[in-house]
C-alpha cells in the first residue's frame, strides 16, 4: 500500500492531494466507511476534508451488487461494458470534482509527501486482528446510534400510514418527486428505491421488487422490470444511483471524522445535485442523439 501511494502521488497532486490519500480512497472499493475513517492518516485537515468528500464517489461493493443485479436486466449482453462504463464514470467524476474543489473550496498550502517505504513482510494475523477489532469497536460506538435512528425513521416513513410502501409517506414523497423523475424518464417507484438506498444500497433491489410485484405468484425481478424503462432511462437511473448520496453509515462516519454537520450536509447535498443532474443529462442527451440520428 505504501508503494501504491508513492506510485499514485503524481496523479493525486492534480486534485491537490498527495499519495497518502490514495490509501483511504482505495479502501472505498470495499466500503466507503473505512475509506472515510482511513483519512486519519493525513496530516493536513484540508487534505482530510477533500478526501472525505471524494470517498463516497468510489464504487463500493454494495453499489456493485446493485449493478450486478440490474444491469443484466436492462442491458442483457451489453451488461459487461455498461457496468465498467458506470464504474469508470464514477472515477472520472471523482477526479474532475477533486480538481474543481481543489481550485475553489480548498485552495491553500499543500503538504509535501513524506512517507517511509517499509520492507516487504508477511502479514501478521494477530496484529491485523487487533487492528480490525479496535476499528470495528470504534465504528460501532460512534456510528451505530445514528445508523439505527435513521433506519427506524426510514422504516416508519415506508410503513405508515400504509398499507405498503405505495401508500406510505415515502411513497407520497416519491410521487411528489415524479415531475423530477420524468426528466430522467423514471417513474416514482424508481425514485423511492433511490431514497431507501440511503439506509443501505442493497435496498434499491428489495424496494423495486416490492413496488413492481416481484415474488408475487413466482414473478422474477427481471420479469417484473421488463419493459419498465427504455434503455436511455435505465442508463440514467443507473448513473444517478451510482452517484447518489452514500448510505447512512458513510454519512455518520463523515460527521464523526469532520465533527461538522455543515461539511456532512454539504457532502450529501453535493451528491444529490450531482446524481440528479447527471441522470437528467444522460437521459436528455440520449434523446437528443436519437433525434439527431
Amino acid at each position: 500500500m505504501a508503494r501504491g501511494a508513492y506510485v499514485m502521488d503524481r496523479f493525486m497532486h492534480m486534485m491537490g492531494l498527495h499519495g497518502k490519500s490514495f490509501l483511504p480512497l482505495c479502501l472505498g472499493f470495499g466500503c466507503n466507511v473505512p475509506a472515510i475513517m482511513g483519512s486519519r492518516i493525513l496530516e493536513s485537515r484540508r487534505a482530510r476534508l477533500l478526501t472525505i468528500l471524494l470517498a463516497p464517489l468510489v464504487p463500493c461493493t454494495a453499489r456493485m451488487a446493485v449493478l450486478a443485479t440490474l444491469v443484466p436486466i436492462f442491458f442483457g449482453s451489453y451488461a459487461f461494458w455498461v457496468t465498467w462504463g458506470l464504474v469508470g464514470l464514477n472515477l472520472l467524476v471523482l477526479a474532475v470534482l477533486g480538481v474543481a474543489m481543489n481550485r475553489t473550496l480548498f485552495r491553500g498550502e499543500k503538504v509535501a509527501f513524506i512517507m517511509e517505504l517499509p520492507l516487504y513482510h508477511a502479514p501478521n494475523a494477530r496484529t491485523i486482528g487487533i487492528a480490525v477489532w479496535h476499528n470495528l469497536l470504534a465504528f460501532v460506538k460512534k456510528a451505530t446510534t445514528v445508523i439505527l435512528a435513521v433506519s427506524v425513521v426510514v422504516w416508519a416513513l415506508s410503513s405508515f400510514p400504509g398499507p405498503g410502501i405505495r401508500n406510505s409517506i415515502l411513497g407520497y414523497v416519491g410521487q411528489a418527486l415524479e415531475p423530477l423523475g420524468r426528466l430522467m424518464g423514471l417513474e416514482w417507484p424508481l425514485l423511492v428505491s433511490m431514497i431507501t438506498s440511503f439506509v443501505a444500497k442493497e435496498n434499491t433491489i428489495s424496494t423495486l421488487g416490492i413496488l413492481y410485484g416481484a415474488g408475487e405468484e413466482g414473478v422474477a425481478l427481471a420479469t417484473a422490470l421488463a419493459g419498465v424503462l427504455t434503455p436511455a432511462a435505465a442508463l440514467a437511473f443507473l448513473v444517478a444511483q451510482m452517484l447518489f448520496v452514500p448510505c447512512v453509515g458513510t454519512g455518520a462516519a463523515t460527521y464523526q471524522e469532520t465533527r461538522s454537520w455543515g461539511w456532512t450536509l454539504f457532502g450529501v447535498a453535493l451528491l444529490l445535485v450531482l446524481s440528479f443532474a447527471a441522470g437528467v443529462l444522460v437521459f436528455q442527451g440520449a434523446g437528443l442523439l436519437k433525434l439527431g440520428g
